[in-house]
Formats: C-alpha cells, sequence, structure tokens
C-alpha cells in the first residue's frame, strides 16, 4: 500500500519525524518496505498538452503547444 505522509499525519495525532513513524510501524509488524523522497522529482514539470499538430518536414512527428502553468 503506498500513501504520503501527510496522508498518514492526517490519520494520527503525532508529530513523530518519518523515521520515527518507520520504526513504530516496524515495530507493531507492518513491513515498511521503501520511503521515496519526492524532492528527488523536482527537475519535473507537469504540462498540460493544448495543441498537437502534424510536423511539416516528419510524417511520424507532432509539433505540441504546452502550457506548463508558469506564465
Amino acid at each position: 500500500m503506498k500513501f504520503t505522509l501527510s496522508w498518514l499525519k492526517d490519520h494520527l495525532e503525532t508529530d513523530a519525524s518519518l523515521t520515527e513513524i518507520v520504526e513504530r510501524l516496524t515495530a507493531i509488524g507492518l513491513e515498511v518496505e521503501h520511503v521515496d523522497d519526492k524532492a528527488g522529482l523536482k527537475p519535473f514539470v507537469i504540462a498540460k498538452v493544448l495543441t498537437a499538430v502534424q510536423h511539416p518536414d516528419a510524417d511520424r512527428l507532432r509539433v505540441l503547444t504546452v502550457d506548463t502553468g508558469d506564465g
């Protein structure tokens, strides 16, 4: 099962750190396989494709207009 730390803290009354929570979950018999740090995704940008038109010089390519939401 995957869930975020913020979701877990919404359901627990705790100020425990991530490490403490992982240790306690393991102590009660739950296996914590791994913890992903979403900060590693910071270089990625999510964008919405606005248009997709055929590339003028290539049959298998399209030219996209995208909106990244940053103006």
